[in-house]
């Protein structure tokens, strides 16, 4: 007997329900991660996030082999063509049981159910294991429908969850022996420079992962909610990498949050336990209701929404020349680093799909192939969310001014200044939207729109439909 653990964005020994499951019998384990540059480019991931994950796959396939617990990788041209080279290596290894946890989004779900349809064939047996922190099933409203607002969601989830759900899973059992050899992390090439400057930021390895949270946990969390919206300072937990790629759980977060705190609203870990329960609503969300992850709106209505088709000004926007300091600190912040602050991703978003009337799932698109935290239920839901078209979406008349949303957040233009080094000489007071004559000077460009125009046009826009 002899079972088969399938890794997927769950890059972690502890509270991997799935890989310890299939320890068990400590007969013989092999472990795999399937390596499919197509399914990658189809689903818009960043290279900085797939070299983000296999270098923290070295560190795990390493802790795997100390445990005699056997490491394959497996080569795969599309998300398609996964069930049968999985089935080719159960032939090869001689597997009779395949274990992997469950993944919410709908082509993966769709190969699951391919996968499980051809083990069955070959009575290879199944195993799938529920990835989240409570059951979406089970979360319900009072009349037996599915939630659409956060808040509601959020008060059930928490009256729901019991510490028998945070119990954490032990790391994968020791193995009697090795059953094959172990196959090393392929070489992948970043190409981007940025990245390849980024990518030394991002620490990986169990340990390292684990005092990330820690050092949040007990030096930040406290002043989360009164800091969080300041992008200049370094105040949130810069946790998501690790929580979209399973690096870490975020079962085991809100463990120890709870276990340190009390979950008292206006808190600043009420606030951060927030965050997570909002991952959890965006991935019950495309559980639920499917079309969101086929680049449909989740208010259908927008799906009739004439947008404007400007190249030229969606270029700008993805440059950072726009003309709007804060929208064009924001964007070098995520091309040069993977990473953008949650409060200027809902600004960046929120100028393209309302001021530049300019289609939501371009900027969702390239969010993915930019961010080291690329999550396509959060994410999908963070750009429908901006562009009033999602669930629980900001109403279409909400419209950020980026430059009030810049003196209020950054106010004296510290992080317009890090990343926009050609403005640092610009008085504070006049930073966030230099005169004429100070773009001239700097080589800034004008602004790509006019702001009280634009918002009068995404009004008339929005209200036809």
């Amino acid at each position: 007997m002899s079972n088969l653990f399938i890794f997927s964005n769950d890059l972690r020994l502890d509270d991997n329900a799935a890989l310890y499951q299939s320890s068990l019998s400590k007969k013989g384990l092999t472990t795999a991660f399937i390596f499919n540059p197509k399914k990658w480019e189809d689903h818009n991931d960043s290279p900085l996030k797939i070299k983000f994950q296999l270098n923290h796959l070295k560190e795990i396939r390493d802790e795997l082999i100390k445990k005699n617990i056997n490491f394959k990788i497996i080569y795969a041209n599309g998300i398609e063509d996964e069930p049968e080279k999985i089935l080719e290596l159960t032939k090869k290894l001689g597997i009779t049981s395949v274990f992997i946890n469950k993944d919410y989004g709908f082509n993966e779900r769709k190969k699951d159910d391919s996968l499980k349809l051809l083990l069955d064939k070959k009575n290879i047996k199944f195993n799938l294991f529920d990835s989240s922190i409570l059951n979406p099933e089970l979360i319900k409203t009072g009349s037996g429908n599915y939630f659409k607002v956060f808040t509601p969601y959020s008060k059930v989830f928490r009256s729901l969850l019991t510490s028998k759900d945070l119990d954490i899973v032990p790391e994968p059992l020791l193995q009697d022996s090795n059953v094959s050899e172990n196959d090393l992390i392929p070489e992948y090439e970043l190409e981007d420079n940025y990245f390849l400057k980024s990518i030394e930021d991002y620490k990986v390895g169990t340990d390292k992962v684990n005092k990330i949270f820690e050092n949040f946990l007990h030096e930040k969390v406290e002043d989360y909610k009164n800091l969080r919206d300041f992008p200049y300072l370094d105040s949130t937990s810069k946790l998501s990498p690790y929580l979209t790629s399973g690096m870490i759980s975020a079962k085991n977060c809100l463990k120890e949050l709870l276990q340190k705190f009390e979950d008292t609203p206006g808190t600043g870990q009420y606030s951060w336990m927030n965050e997570i329960l909002w991952r959890e609503f965006y991935k019950y969300i495309i559980f639920h209701f499917p079309k969101v992850s086929k680049g449909k709106s989740f208010s259908e209505k927008y799906d009739e929404m004439i947008w404007r088709d400007d190249e030229h000004d969606f270029k700008r926007w993805c440059e950072g020349k726009t003309g709007i300091p804060i929208i064009d600190a924001a964007m070098t912040q995520l091309n040069q680093t993977g990473w953008m602050h949650n409060r200027l991703r809902m600004v960046v978003a929120m100028f393209l799909s309302k001021n530049l009337l300019i289609d939501w799932r371009l900027g969702e698109a390239y969010f993915m192939k930019r961010l080291i935290d690329g999550d396509h239920a959060s994410n999908n839901g963070g750009w429908q969310w901006s562009a009033s078209t999602g669930v629980d979406a900001a109403p279409y008349f909400r419209i950020f001014n980026p430059i009030t949303q810049s003196e209020k957040f950054d106010k004296d233009g510290q992080f317009i200044k890090k990343f926009l080094p050609n403005l640092e000489m610009i008085p504070e007071k006049l930073i966030h939207n230099p005169s004429k004559e100070l773009r001239l000077e700097n080589n800034y460009p004008d602004m790509i729109v006019d702001l009280k125009e634009s918002r009068k046009r995404a009004l008339d826009a929005f209200s036809s439909i």
